[in-house]
């Protein structure tokens, strides 16, 4: 089944400190065009989740926006009463050699004082390296949801397409009637205008032979075989299994669009100029939508 190149994924992840959110978003485009936005604390694996990402969506224009939470939890504090009692020291030697009165609240004064109390806020290894693999989990977790979301876009596109190269065959088969009356009507054309225009004598034989090559000219069973081989390979080129038909198809489309131009400037007929304009019409719906394949 075809996939579209338009998606969207979500997902979230967390350690027993920090929660990660990871959103990609997917259009279509010709190569893998990548653009990330991670926060500063896991920039050293970006590399690795851009591999990971092309990996796993191959090709579109991918945006992804990894944001980074601080979840609350409580502050571990150290007391260093060492430092504390040094302080304490200096502060009465410093009352008595200036005769300055110690502070009615000495336990406030020297709880402040640099370096007695502290908040230990330095991330640990074990947190970093737990906070670097749920990021890659996540990144893997949107991927998959926007794939989801690319493969239900690819069942519209599928029906869309189905019905596409089922008209356009459906046209090519109305073709045949419209084929046979046209032979004649060049044939009567050419008798008509000799008869009318020119008053001499003529090789009637000689005649038969230039108008069968001329007929043969604008003979159109060899493009009406290509096209109906080309509606074919569409379809099962659909009902593939591997992901990723999307350049195929556009190629397919092309080849179909050739030889309905040549069925027009061979048609010399005024309803087959009107199916193949219906055939163009159906071609260029393919060719607009082809382009959002994977």
């Amino acid at each position: 089944m075809i996939h579209s190149m338009t998606g969207f994924g979500k997902a979230e992840a967390s350690t027993s400190t920090q929660k990660i959110v990871v959103e990609i978003r997917s259009i279509n485009s010709k190569q893998a065009d990548i653009s990330l936005r991670f926060p500063q604390e896991i920039r050293h694996i970006e590399l690795a989740a851009r591999k990971r990402v092309i990996q796993k969506l191959q090709r579109g224009k991918i945006d992804i926006f990894i944001s980074l939470e601080q979840l609350h939890t409580e502050p571990s504090l150290q007391l260093n009463s060492e430092l504390g009692q040094k302080y304490w020291q200096l502060l009465k030697e410093f009352s008595e050699e200036t005769a300055i009165p110690l502070p009615t609240d000495p336990m406030r004064m020297v709880l402040n004082m640099p370096g007695v109390m502290n908040t230990e806020s330095s991330t640990s290894e074990k947190e970093t390296e737990d906070l670097e693999n749920i990021t890659m989990q996540a990144v893997e977790e949107a991927c998959d949801k926007l794939n989801e979301f690319r493969l239900q876009e690819g069942k519209s596109l599928y029906d869309g397409f189905m019905k596409n190269a089922k008209t356009i065959a459906q046209l090519l088969d109305s073709v045949d009637p419209y084929e046979a009356e046209r032979i004649t009507e060049i044939r009567q054309r050419i008798e008509e205008g000799l008869s009318k225009y020119v008053d001499i004598e003529y090789d009637r034989s000689r005649l038969e032979q230039e108008m069968i090559y001329y007929i043969e000219k604008l003979d159109v069973n060899e493009e009406k075989n290509r096209l109906r081989n080309h509606i074919k390979y569409f379809i099962e080129t659909l009902d593939h299994e591997e992901v990723g038909q999307g350049r195929k198809l556009g190629f397919i489309a092309q080849e179909m669009g050739r030889e309905i131009n040549t069925l027009g400037s061979k048609s010399n007929h005024a309803t087959l100029q009107q199916i193949v304009v219906k055939m163009k019409d159906e071609l260029e719906q393919i060719k607009e939508q082809v382009l959002n394949v994977l």
